[in-house]
């Protein structure tokens, strides 16, 4: 038969304890070894992840096998977005480190809890964990190249972390930029957008385009324009497509883009030809209107310190008016000189 031996264990701490148990008798001798496991009632240490969203950030976490067997441990891994190995195998006497990632798709702060179970014997080595993603860092730049009063287009990609369809609405700062008003991409998956844009102004603009609106699952579950005015007051002078998506997950996902528009002048309105004796003054009437119903006002440049005239010009709504402009050259010869008024019209002047 069988009989219980009553023993008792008061370890003092975690940690292992062998114990070898010796049994004799007038007939018989027997060895038990035995091993106590404690565990810790408390994380062994707390691990701080901080990364912009879609920034993978790995951190190597030591764990040291002080024994004489070979660890194979069991990994789990309690809080969104982290991510490693699920077995782990640490050697005897030696320090493995385990690469944990923490990779957030939005801004947000996660606390969680890293486990690695020993096989062998059960012994568990916990740690806290806390992630902390950032607001993202740009996908790229897009640059646009165009004429003034010239369409130009730009394709980009955008992805969907989620695993639903998704549907953005689209809105911009820019008047400039216009699109479809809404783009649909599958799950886990990436939809091509194009940009649309048809300057009035030379040089290089820098806008917004956003993203403000998520129809998940055919249900509105976010519209909060108050909240794209802020990131749009704060950013503007950075210039940047954004997309924005917000469920009860992802309500904090932004993907964005830099944006500049770099636009060089069209073909002139008009060609005006001056023949002007040297170092007289010769006036020069440009017609200009308003069609709109609203005022306008016009910047004036002249390429050349021969032309002179106002550099503001402001127009009533449906008004009609002769700019004027002075040519006074200080030397002979024929000149091929620009003007521009406002922000598409300009004029060639041959002198």
């Amino acid at each position: 038969g069988f009989i219980s031996i009553p023993l008792k264990f008061c370890p003092l701490g975690p940690g292992h304890y062998p114990c070898k148990i010796l049994l004799t008798s007038n007939y018989d001798v027997r060895v038990y070894y035995i091993e106590g496991v404690v565990n810790e009632d408390q994380p062994e240490a707390t691990f701080e992840f901080e990364t912009p969203a879609l920034e993978p950030l790995t951190q190597n976490i030591p764990l040291t096998n002080e024994t004489k067997k070979e660890w194979k441990c069991q990994v789990k891994i309690e809080g969104k977005w982290f991510s490693g190995p699920s077995i782990f195998h640490v050697r005897p006497n030696e320090t493995v480190q385990y690469p944990l990632t923490f990779k957030p798709i939005s801004e947000c702060e996660i606390m969680g809890k890293l486990t690695l179970k020993n096989e062998v014997d059960g012994m568990e080595h916990i740690f806290n964990i806390k992630g902390i993603g950032k607001k993202p860092l740009a996908f790229g730049t897009i640059i646009m190249n165009c004429k003034v009063g010239d369409i130009a287009n730009k394709s980009i990609l955008v992805p969907n972390y989620s695993m639903t369809i998704v549907t953005f609405e689209v809105s911009s700062d820019l008047p400039i930029i216009a699109g479809n008003l809404q783009i649909t991409i599958e799950p886990n998956n990436s939809g091509s957008y194009v940009i649309n844009a048809c300057p009035l102004k030379r040089g290089i603009l820098k806008g917004i385009k956003s993203i403000y609106k998520i129809i998940y699952q055919d249900q509105e579950l976010f519209h909060n324009p108050l909240l794209i005015l802020s990131i749009v007051f704060v950013v503007v002078s950075l210039g940047f497509v954004l997309f924005c998506i917000s469920d009860e997950e992802l309500r904090n996902l932004r993907i964005w883009y830099y944006l500049e528009i770099h636009t060089s002048p069209g073909p002139p309105q008009n060609i005006i030809e001056v023949e002007c004796i040297s170092l007289e003054t010769n006036c020069i009437e440009v017609p200009i209107s308003n069609p709109k119903d609203e005022i306008i006002h016009i910047d004036v440049i002249f390429t050349n310190p021969a032309l002179s005239g106002f550099q503001e010009l402001t127009l009533n709504p449906l008004e009609s008016v002769n700019y004027i402009a002075w040519y006074s050259p200080a030397t002979t010869g024929y000149k091929e000189e620009r003007y521009g008024l406002g922000v598409a019209l300009y004029s060639i002047l041959l002198l």
